[in-house]
Order: C-alpha cells, then sequence, then structure tokens
C-alpha cells in the first residue's frame, strides 16, 4: 500500500507541475460530467411529485374531493388513477355529487368544524374583445379563504369576492376596473384583479367565484375541505364507497403501506431505451478516452526519465503502471467532482432562467445524489480508463533509453488492422440487414460496431498516411510524418473526431430522410397562399361582413357546396339532410376538403391556384368536374341524393347521363359543378366557406391571428380560419444543432490534438532552429498539425457513419402498405424508405472544420522557435 501511496504523490505533483496539460484534461473529463449531471437535476427538478404539488393543488387544505358519481370507486394514494372500475348502477350512480351533499357528507365524517369551499377547474371560458373573443382557462375559487392560500398569486388589485367581479391574467390584455363579458350569452363582469398561475405564469387564466359563469359546468366538481384534521386512507376508502376520490394530505405526505401495495406500478424502462442509453453513455465514455488518451500518454513521455529512476530503483512493472494510472485516478477524480459541482450549479442557475426567458418553472430543487454518484465514479473511471493503454507502454519501457533521453520506436499492432476490418464488415452487415429484425437499433449497434472497427484501424490509417506524405509541401511533410511517428498522441484523437462525425453523419441522415418523407407526404389542403374561412351555417353574411371590416378591399369568394356524405346535419330528423354523390372512377383514398363545390371559373381558380382553360370551358359548357378521378365511361357521372337514418341509407333519386369531364388532379374537392346541374339534383345550396384567392391577397400570419379573433364571436372552434402554407416544420433546426455539435468535437479534439503535438514537439522545433529554419516555419508546422487530424478524423468519421445512417433511414421512412379491410375500408398503398443525404451539412463539417482548426492554429501558435537541447537519438 506504501507504493501505491507514492504513486498517488507523484500523480498528484505531476498534476500540479503540468497545469496546462492538467486543466486540458479535466476539462476533457468534467465537462461530460457536468452535462450529465446538470441535465439528470434539471430533469429531476422538472417532475413535480405528488407531494410537491400539494401547495398547488389544494393550498392549505386538509384535502380535496372530486365527486363525478355515486356509484363505488377506487383510487391511488396521489389521486391520479382510479384503479378499480365504477361499479355498474341504477338511480344516481352517474349522478355527480352536488356542495350541499358533500357538505353534509363532510360533517358526518369529519364534524361540524370541518369546512367546505367548492372548486371549478377544467371549464373554458371566451372573453369578450374588440374584435371578438379570446379564450381562458376558468377557475372558480374564493381566494380569499386562508385554506386556498398558494393555490394562485395575485399580482395586482385583489381577488373576486362577489359573483359579478373577474380577475384575470395580465398577458389577456384587460386593466384593473374594465368591465368585460365573460360569455357568449352576455354575462359581464368587473376586472378587481391580476392573477397568475405558479406553475405556468404565462397561462391566459381567468378567476372568478364558484357559480358566477352560468352555463359552465365542472368536467369534475371539487371541493377542499378544512378544519378535518389529517384525513386516514381508511377515510379515503370510505369516501370511496359513495363515489368520491380524496387527496390526503396526510395521505400524500406519508402513504400507508395499504396505499402503496394498491397503487399502479410504474411502467419499467423500454429495452430499446435501456439498450440506446447504454450505447450513449459508452459513445461518451469513449470519446473522454480517446481524447484524454493522448494527454495521458504525452505526460508519460515527459516524465519518462523519472519513471525511468523508480525502475532503476527496483521498482517493477506493476509499480510504474501505478504511477500512470494513479496520474489518471487523480485527475479523473478531481474533474468528476469539479464537473459534478458545475452541474449542480448549473442547474440551479436554469432553474430562475428557466422561468424568466421560458415561463417554465421547475419544480423544487431535487437531487438525484446516487445518479450524481454513478456519474462521477463514471468520470474517474473514464480518467483511469484514459491512462490505461500510456501505462501498459510505460511498463514495457526501455529504461535505459528512457535514463539516455532517446525516444524509442512505436510498435504497431499488426492484428488490430485486420480485427478492425472485421469489425467494419460486420458493422457494415448489421447496418443493412439488422435494420428488418431490430429497427433502429440494428442501425445503433451497427454503427458501434463501424465506428469501433475504425479506431482500431486508424493508427494504421494514420501511419499510411506518413507513409504517403512525400509529395507534400515541408510543413505539411513534417506534420503527416510527426503524426505517424507519433500514433499514440495522433491516432486517439483522429478516432475521437472520427467517432464524433460518424454519430453526427447517422443522425443527419436519419433526421434528413425522415423530414423528406414528410415533405413527399404533406398533403396541401389548398394552393400555396390561398386561405378559406369556414363560418358556421346560416351565419355566412355576418362573417363576410366581419371579415370585411377586418381586411377591407380584399375580395372574397363564396363557395357553395352541394352537401356530400359526410356533410354536417343541422336537423334533429336527418331525413332532412339529404346529400349528393357524383359517380367517379377507381381512385385512391382521398381527403375531402369540401365535397360539391357550386361555381365556375372563379371558383376553380381558386381551388386549382391557376385558370385552367379545359376545366373552365367544362364549366361553361355545363360539364361536372369530377377530381382525383380516371376518364368517365361516356363521359358522363350519376348523382346520387340519399340521406342516413336508422344506420341505413336510404335513397331519395338518381340522376343519369349528367355531362362530366374527370380530372386527375385532387384539390381535396368531390366534383365542381355548374349552377344549372346543381338544380337537378333539388338539393338546397349552402353556403359552405368563403376563399381569398393568393392572386387577389396573401393572408400573414398577424391577419391570420386577427381574423381567428373576430370568428370566435360566431363559433367557439378554433380551426375555421385555415392558411396554406405548406410543410412548416422544417427539420433546418436540428440539422443545424448537429452541424455545431459535430464542428464543436471535431473542433475540440483538433485543438487538443495540435496543443500537444507542441508540447511534445519542442525538441524537433529545436532542430528546425537549429539549421536555421525561420521562425514562420513553427506556426507552418502547427497548421499542418490541425489539417491533418481535423481532414483525416472529420472525412473518415463521414465514410464510417454513412452506411449506418443510410440504413437507419430504412426503419424510419417506409411505409407497409395496408390491405383492405373486411368492413370496406379501402386499402392504403405503403412505399419504400425514402433517403436524403445532406450534402451540404456533411460538406460544411468535411471542409470547414478542417479550415477553421488551421486557422486557429495560425492565430494561436507564437511564431518563434524555442532553442533548446536536445538529447541525440
Amino acid at each position: 500500500m506504501s507504493a501505491y501511496g507514492a504513486a498517488l504523490r507523484l500523480a498528484r505533483r505531476d498534476a500540479l507541475r503540468a497545469k496546462g496539460r492538467t486543466a486540458l484534461v479535466i476539462c476533457m473529463i468534467g465537462l461530460p460530467v457536468t452535462a450529465i449531471v446538470a441535465l439528470a437535476v434539471l430533469f429531476q427538478t422538472s417532475a413535480w411529485s405528488a407531494r410537491e404539488s400539494l401547495p398547488y393543488e389544494i393550498g392549505a387544505a386538509d384535502a380535496r374531493l372530486t365527486g363525478a358519481g355515486h356509484a363505488p370507486v377506487g383510487q391511488t394514494a396521489d389521486d391520479q388513477d382510479i384503479i378499480k372500475p365504477r361499479a355498474s348502477g341504477g338511480g344516481d350512480a352517474e349522478r355527480p355529487w352536488t356542495t350541499p351533499e358533500i357538505t353534509r357528507r363532510v360533517a358526518a365524517a369529519f364534524g361540524p368544524s370541518a369546512r367546505v369551499r367548492p372548486l371549478e377547474t377544467g371549464g373554458r371560458i371566451a372573453l369578450r374583445t374588440a374584435r371578438g373573443y379570446r379564450g381562458a382557462d376558468h377557475i372558480g375559487l374564493d381566494l380569499r379563504d386562508p385554506m386556498t392560500r398558494g393555490m394562485l398569486d395575485i399580482t395586482g388589485g385583489r381577488a373576486p369576492a362577489a359573483l359579478g367581479e373577474v380577475a384575470l391574467a395580465p398577458s389577456l390584455g384587460f386593466p384593473i376596473g374594465a368591465d368585460v363579458q365573460i360569455d357568449r350569452s352576455g354575462t359581464t363582469a368587473r376586472v378587481v384583479g391580476h392573477v397568475r398561475d405558479p406553475r405556468e405564469p404565462r397561462r391566459a387564466l381567468a378567476l372568478t367565484l364558484p357559480g358566477a359563469v352560468p352555463g359552465l359546468t365542472a368536467p369534475r366538481p371539487q371541493w377542499l375541505v378544512a378544519g378535518a384534521g389529517p384525513v386516514t386512507w381508511d377515510e379515503v376508502t370510505a369516501l370511496n364507497r359513495s363515489g368520491i376520490t380524496v387527496l390526503s394530505r396526510a395521505v400524500v405526505s406519508d402513504p400507508p403501506a395499504r396505499a402503496r401495495e394498491e397503487s399502479v406500478p410504474a411502467a419499467g424502462p423500454d429495452g430499446t431505451g435501456v439498450a440506446i442509453v447504454a450505447m450513449a453513455v459508452a459513445v461518451v465514455v469513449l470519446e473522454v478516452v480517446l481524447l484524454a488518451g493522448p494527454a495521458f500518454a504525452v505526460g508519460v513521455r515527459r516524465q519518462r526519465h523519472r519513471l525511468a529512476l523508480v525502475a532503476a530503483c527496483g521498482g517493477d512493472a506493476r509499480h510504474l503502471r501505478a504511477v500512470v494510472l494513479a496520474g489518471g485516478l487523480v485527475l479523473g477524480g478531481a474533474a468528476a467532482a469539479a464537473g459534478a459541482l458545475l452541474g449542480l450549479l448549473a442547474a440551479a442557475l436554469a432553474k430562475p432562467l428557466s422561468k424568466a426567458f421560458l415561463g417554465v418553472v421547475l419544480g423544487p430543487y431535487e437531487v438525484p445524489w446516487a445518479l450524481v454518484a454513478v456519474t462521477m465514479l463514471l468520470g474517474a473511471g473514464s480518467g483511469v480508463l484514459a491512462a490505461l493503454v500510456p501505462a501498459l507502454q510505460a511498463a514495457r519501457m526501455d529504461v535505459v533509453a528512457a535514463l539516455a533521453g532517446r525516444r524509442e520506436a512505436v510498435r504497431a499492432r499488426r492484428g488490430w488492422p485486420v480485427a478492425g476490418a472485421v469489425l467494419v464488415l460486420l458493422g457494415v452487415a448489421a447496418s443493412l440487414l439488422g435494420t428488418r429484425a431490430l429497427h433502429e437499433l440494428g442501425a445503433a449497434l451497427g454503427a458501434a460496431a463501424i465506428v469501433i472497427g475504425c479506431v482500431m484501424a486508424t493508427p494504421w490509417l494514420v501511419g499510411a498516411a506518413g507513409r504517403g506524405a512525400r509529395w507534400l509541401p515541408l510543413p505539411l511533410r513534417l506534420a503527416v510524418r510527426d503524426g505517424a511517428r507519433n500514433r499514440g498522441r495522433a491516432a486517439p484523437v483522429v478516432a475521437a473526431i472520427m467517432a464524433a462525425v460518424a454519430g453526427i453523419t447517422v443522425f443527419a441522415i436519419g433526421v434528413a430522410s425522415d423530414a423528406r418523407q414528410e415533405r413527399a407526404e404533406y398533403e396541401p389542403r389548398l394552393p400555396m397562399g390561398s386561405a378559406m374561412v369556414r363560418p358556421p351555417l346560416g351565419k355566412a353574411d355576418a362573417v363576410t361582413a366581419a371579415i370585411g371590416r377586418e381586411l377591407p378591399g380584399v375580395p372574397l369568394v363564396p363557395l357553395r357546396t352541394l352537401p356530400g356524405e359526410g356533410a354536417e346535419c343541422d336537423q334533429a330528423d336527418t331525413a332532412k339532410c339529404p346529400f349528393v354523390g357524383f359517380a367517379s372512377g377507381p381512385s385512391r383514398n382521398r381527403t375531402i376538403v369540401l365535397d360539391n363545390v357550386v361555381g365556375g371559373a372563379r371558383e376553380a381558380r381558386l381551388l386549382l391556384g391557376r385558370d385552367d382553360p379545359a376545366v373552365t370551358s367544362a364549366l361553361a359548357a355545363g360539364k361536372v368536374v369530377v377530381f382525383g378521378s380516371p376518364p368517365l365511361p361516356g363521359g358522363t357521372t350519376t348523382a346520387t341524393v340519399a340521406y342516413w337514418k336508422d344506420d341505413r341509407r336510404h335513397t331519395l333519386r338518381t340522376v343519369r347521363g349528367i355531362p362530366a369531364v374527370a380530372v386527375r388532379e385532387d384539390p381535396h374537392v368531390q366534383a365542381l359543378v355548374p349552377p344549372s346541374v346543381a338544380a337537378l339534383a333539388r338539393v338546397p345550396v349552402r353556403a359552405e366557406a368563403l376563399g381569398v384567392d393568393r392572386a387577389d391577397h396573401r393572408l400573414t400570419e398577424a391577419e391570420q391571428s386577427r381574423l381567428t379573433e373576430v370568428l370566435a364571436a360566431f363559433t367557439d372552434t378554433g380551426d375555421t380560419v385555415y392558411v396554406e402554407r405548406g410543410h412548416v416544420d422544417s427539420p433546418s433546426p436540428m440539422l443545424l444543432a448537429l452541424a455545431i455539435a459535430g464542428a464543436v468535437l471535431a473542433f475540440g479534439g483538433t485543438m487538443i490534438a495540435t496543443g500537444l503535438a507542441a508540447a511534445d514537439a519542442r525538441p524537433d522545433l529545436a532542430t528546425l532552429a537549429a539549421v536555421g529554419a525561420r521562425p514562420g516555419t513553427r506556426r507552418l508546422l502547427a497548421m499542418g498539425q490541425a489539417g491533418f487530424v481535423a481532414v483525416l478524423g472529420c472525412w473518415l468519421g463521414i465514410v464510417a457513419g454513412f452506411v449506418p445512417g443510410v440504413a437507419v433511414a430504412r426503419p424510419l421512412t417506409e411505409v407497409a402498405a395496408v390491405p383492405a379491410g373486411p368492413d370496406g375500408a379501402p386499402a392504403v398503398p405503403g412505399h419504400g424508405p425514402t433517403l436524403d443525404v445532406p450534402w451540404s451539412l456533411l460538406l460544411a463539417v468535411g471542409a470547414a472544420v478542417p479550415l477553421l482548426a488551421v486557422v486557429a492554429a495560425a492565430v494561436f501558435t507564437r511564431r518563434g522557435l524555442p532553442l533548446t537541447h536536445r538529447p541525440a537519438d
């Protein structure tokens, strides 16, 4: 043990002596630890537990009761799930509880001192604005009662004290003292305060007393209970037998064993997810080892004389390994401790920042100490693993050569390139064939095998590059040969850059292919830039006038339709809602936006996005234009008028021999019908929508938002205004993030390699100075070293990640065909995989990163050549 204690002392002194290398290793090991710890703390903090949510769910009350019926129920301890189905029963089994009934039930269970306050949640109200209406979440609660303390915050004014008062979120834009209409029936209230949800500061919220909004029924009637004392699990189960579930402060704070036994078991982790997480951790450890390993290798070379003295004084190979591994343990432990501390501080700072800038309120600061400890052990173990190969090399060093100051020739393992090539071939096979059985996991396993195989073959590749450097300019030739001669320093960094870029390549190809499939499968409902407004039935004139006031001078195209089979029926007797269908040829499954539009050239231009002479002439000739159909036999179609009643289709009449033209194009309209043909169906034509032709005006997002607010005065649905903007979800931000991540990793690895090379090549630089090299030669040499490592690592990574990236696109984008169902459902055709290689991103990583590394090396490298003593080899 004394020998290991001496090894630790030597490692500590060497770390303090080589401060630059120590800081470099601590950064490389500590930054992943910082990221993992910060993410773990933020994840744990963002998850609100039932105990942490109590002040916001029930305030200072003892319990919250929920009574949606009188039939017996069962519940979990936190009232999140009903674990026993509601029993069937007659009478009032489904009748919700009322406040007087709950008051009597609470008094019988907890005594006359228990107080009950109604709580209304889950409803929505419509606030009248100058243009129309704005929606807000409604909470009915008397916030003046002390039992509600902490549930909501009054940021200005006061809480409502009468039925005609309301407190609104400041974001809704109503000042204190204003009168506002709070529903569509005309109920008004005075704004007496501004309210905020502590957990959702940006939530559009309206607070009133319970019962202040007539006709608003809470989805689940609830009541707060105070003065009842601790509500035990036995009392909870007694209330469950009456159909009442309970959120009890006492049960949530200290759940009894029976409550824990009856709770719903948590779902276990998914096997694929565990495998992916384990692979991600392995990749992080591999990156750290590959980047930190060269630093330890350089450190071992710089202390070769000291290690040789240890051997000369009786130390054997075991002691030499212990000295180097102790360095990895010291630096890894220090990096793990520093990284964990920085991660905890970063998570603590992120908590207020997320509230201030994102409006996201995290829960109480909570540290998963077990995960933090595992992460620290992982960081310390990464340091030891990074020092393992240099330790084995130190144990085999020539003591006499080290005492004399001579360098030893690097011996490459001949079997490693062969084993690496075999692994690469196995990885390619797993990527191409394993995706059929293992889907994305097969591509991930293949990528891991390819990366590991390339890591094993990297020293040979670096040496091969050195043998082919004879035609390069002098500084670049020196840089390439220096990397080949010092493969223990250059090869791990090249492998680290390669692994990072390979991962980025796989994800980039997968993301780009998935986005291309989404763009290909997107079906525009209108021509690009056109808009459609759907007024409620019978309100087309009023909606037209409102749009005219909001968008003066913008032409509107009224779209009148013959109702189709899926049209809305506003009659109690469905026989009074006949629909019309025009026969067409066999076609694929279609999405219909409008059924049978009655009109002519103007409507056709709006629906098609252009003037179509064939369609216009057919309509002028009194022919029906059937869309999405092959040619019709005889150039005619049949109109069928029918209605649905008692789950049966009843045919009223059939009109045959109607002249028609079939068009393959699909504007998501069943047919375009001339007014003369529409009269033959003898079905009332109704105003279905209002269109805005892109040739007349293109609605901006602000105009669309204003129109939505205006039309909320006529209907409470939020999809009345539709503007065709195409496929708006773009992978560009994700691809940009991938490019930045790959560039940072590759650039960081290149700078590490350049710095280590500069520290390790001082004798070579001294030789250059002695033979008369110019001062700028050092800078050119550093630029060549940076370019060599970056180019080799980036392009090797692109090649290594290309095949797994192509393979992962198959399970992400391939769609299997769905056969026709027995109930008459049409077959859905499938398609093969979609492939999109983001060449611009890959070329940017392969060209821009090396160029940036070369420029950085030129800027941060000193021109002067050091004059130091170099021992003769």
